[in-house]
């Protein structure tokens, strides 16, 4: 039996935070990180693109984020708030920047930056760091944890299960940590993938327009029920809609019945008037120009073609001058309302995060203590709560990592 005063079952970013904290503020005890992976932080260096979104400035805002504990956070980041977690990373030497979007980069652009400086901390604090050791069960008995790992046993007086969530399964995320919760007695919520792309049916144009990126607004609806509009780089790939817009949206699918996307990608906003105006002016300026031209003015050929495709147009080796005023109208009706249905369910292996886990009524939020069991801490993706893009879901998992080990 190994013994340990404090162990966290998780070496992600709030695992990672958590230990610190904990070793800090308790140097005379021993603290060990239980990580199933060959090395900790592994998931933190693929995100923000590989430059580690650290956090969004914006992020006390509880209206980024999603969740049963959406509820409990203002009263969490009244604990920690963003500029705490700045001054955190100050006083480990990272110097970071924000773009106009408020989202915190390290200085270097670069997530190995942010690990490497989170790993000298735990090593100067002699954090013990016992990685290839996956918690298979965790008993509470006699004021005293033991957990069992695939290779050993462990004890300990105070449990912090601060575990990923089944998001991006090659990076070695599952639901185990949350499963060990819910034997305990805990009450979890089925995970569900968020932040990740749309796919749409199979009869959509999108695979011949893989790899092109065009700003427009993307909106949501359940059947005609209007639910949501993102402003922001639309994505085509192979299969879906991507980009960060609809990234955000995908939130929102798992409760629809019948999602779908509509893309405004008229270049002048909501104007319909302008554009219709500028598509008949078009249209006599160069009547003699073939029609798959026609729109090469706003959009790259392909997505021209394609909307034109949409808007039931066909032949497109006649000249401009042929377009009657309905196909005019119907090309501008797809620019401004290019509707997409959207498949269910979503695949993990293409989510950042999940929506799920620790129902948020049973974590007291000023010390992310488990309400059931004393001396059980949750945090990070553990919680049932997810954010927006941009740096919300790091936020969330620094800050509750903090909380968690300063309350150890």
């Amino acid at each position: 039996m190994n013994n340990y005063d404090i162990i966290i079952i998780g070496g992600g970013a709030s695992g990672i935070m958590c230990a610190i904290k904990a070793k800090e503020n308790n140097p005379d005890k021993s603290v060990a990180i239980l990580e199933k992976q060959n090395r900790i932080g592994r998931k933190l260096l693929s995100t923000g693109n590989g430059r580690c979104n650290l956090y969004n400035i914006n992020a006390n805002n509880t209206e980024f984020y999603h969740g049963s504990f959406k509820k409990h956070l203002k009263t969490m980041f009244k604990n920690c708030s963003v500029t705490k977690i700045a001054e955190e990373f100050g006083k480990l030497g990272l110097i970071t920047h924000s773009d106009n979007e408020g989202r915190v980069y390290p200085y270097s652009n670069h997530a190995g930056s942010v690990l490497d400086i989170l790993r000298y901390r735990l090593a100067e604090l002699d954090v013990n760091i016992i990685c290839e050791s996956a918690a298979v069960s965790v008993t509470n008995t006699d004021d005293k944890f033991t957990v069992i790992t695939d290779k050993d046993k462990f004890s300990c007086t105070k449990l912090v299960v601060s575990t990923g969530s089944p998001a991006s399964p090659k990076l070695g995320s599952d639901a185990s940590g949350v499963n060990l919760l819910n034997k305990l007695g805990h009450k979890t919520l089925e995970f569900s993938p968020a932040l990740c792309p749309l796919d749409v049916v199979d009869n959509s144009p999108v695979s011949s327009l893989k790899g092109i990126r065009q700003k427009g607004f993307a909106s949501l609806y359940d059947g005609d029920r209007f639910i949501k509009t993102e402003i922001g780089e639309i994505q085509f790939t192979e299969t879906s809609l991507s980009g960060i817009c609809l990234f955000n949206l995908s939130s929102y699918v798992k409760k629809l019945t019948n999602p779908i996307i509509s893309l405004n990608l008229n270049p002048y906003n909501e104007n319909y008037g302008q554009l219709i105006y500028v598509l008949k002016l078009n249209a006599e300026r160069f009547k003699n120009r073939e029609l798959r031209t026609f729109l090469d003015g706003m959009f790259v050929n392909k997505l021209g073609i394609n909307i034109m495709k949409s808007a039931g147009i066909k032949n497109f080796t006649r000249k401009t001058s042929t377009l009657t005023k309905p196909e005019i109208e119907s090309i501008c009706d797809t620019v401004y309302d290019w509707k997409f249905k959207v498949k269910k369910p979503f695949d993990f292996g293409k989510a950042q995060v999940c929506s799920g886990g620790v129902f948020g009524d049973e974590i007291d939020p000023k010390t992310m203590q488990s309400k059931l069991i004393n001396n059980l801490y949750i945090c990070g993706e553990a919680v049932d709560i997810n954010g927006d893009c941009g740096g919300f879901n790091l936020n969330f998992a620094f800050a509750s990592g903090i909380i968690a080990g300063e309350s150890l």
